[in-house]
């Protein structure tokens, strides 16, 4: 059929219109039955299509026996697509602000799908942060953000990275518990991903067995959370190391991980459950607790 025709046709044109307006090009100004034999229309509709093409100012009528058709010239044609684009561009851009004008940027919140999608988001707000990055993943999940972690600590961003198992390289600053995740995965299957650029939007994610989910949100509210929840992390990584030196060396299964929450825990006399509250796997097997 042709790419022009294929292109005229996702610009409002119909096949057999696109057909003969190419025709048209392709040799010049001609009469019906000309058109109809270089562009395979048939007669009996041919003239029905050169009609509609001169009523939408896509061709011109010569009056003369027999009717002599004329293409409108290329770079009218595409003078004629621009304005009506860029108009159509403006008046969808003013209606759009009517409606949404009681609306607050704070309010929405983007639903993140699958791995991929959640990865390309990551990037999204690593690449358009223009203060400071902070990052809370596991290290494989830190891996694909390393390009626009690099880049954004070239560019003068503060980046802030917290693991608990070991980041596969090195930029910003990073809080790291250096476990294997292997161990880790003994008590949470579910990985979690959060970024959250200029404390202004932030990326929350589940990576799951099942299913992955997430959310990218400009509120600040949740926005907030999500720092915050690094910045405690951190503080008991903190509290942790102190307490019982290298982390690697005591942390060798699940059970310990729990263990040693717990007891830094009773320590320091919190009154809350030390794990987040159990999560029964999906084929009923044992429970397992949500994912740091």
């Amino acid at each position: 059929m042709g790419e022009l025709v294929n292109t005229l046709q996702d610009m409002g044109l119909s096949m057999n219109e696109a057909k003969a307006y190419q025709a048209l090009l392709r040799q010049g100004p001609a009469n019906g039955y000309e058109i109809s034999k270089r562009s395979g229309i048939t007669r009996s509709v041919i003239y029905g299509v050169l009609d509609r093409l001169v009523d939408k100012g896509y061709a011109l009528a010569v009056d003369s026996d027999p009717v002599i058709y004329a293409p409108l010239p290329p770079a009218q044609l595409v003078k004629r697509y621009r304005e009506t684009y860029e108009s159509n561009i403006e008046r969808l851009e003013s209606g759009l602000r009517k409606v949404a004008s009681g609306l607050d940027a704070e309010n929405y919140i983007l639903g993140v799908s699958g791995y991929d999608d959640t990865i390309r988001k990551a990037r999204e707000l690593i690449g358009g942060a223009e203060r400071e990055v902070v990052v809370s993943a596991w290290g494989s999940d830190c891996a694909p953000l390393q390009d626009e972690l690099n880049a954004a600590e070239r560019n003068g961003r503060t980046v802030i990275l917290f693991c608990h198992s070991k980041v596969p390289f090195r930029v910003g600053t990073i809080y790291e518990y250096g476990l294997d995740e292997e161990i880790i995965r003994q008590k949470w299957p579910t990985r979690r991903i959060m970024v959250a650029a200029d404390c202004r939007t932030a990326l929350i994610g589940d990576i799951r067995p099942d299913a992955d989910l997430g959310i990218v949100t400009s509120n600040p509210m949740i926005v907030q959370m999500a720092v915050e929840h690094v910045i405690l992390d951190i503080l008991h990584l903190a509290q942790l190391k102190k307490g019982i030196g290298d982390l690697a060396e005591r942390i060798k299964t699940g059970g310990d991980y729990r263990k040693i929450i717990e007891e830094q825990h009773r320590m320091l006399g919190l009154g809350a459950e030390p794990l987040p509250t159990p999560m029964p796997l999906n084929d009923g097997g044992t429970d397992i607790g949500r994912a740091p």
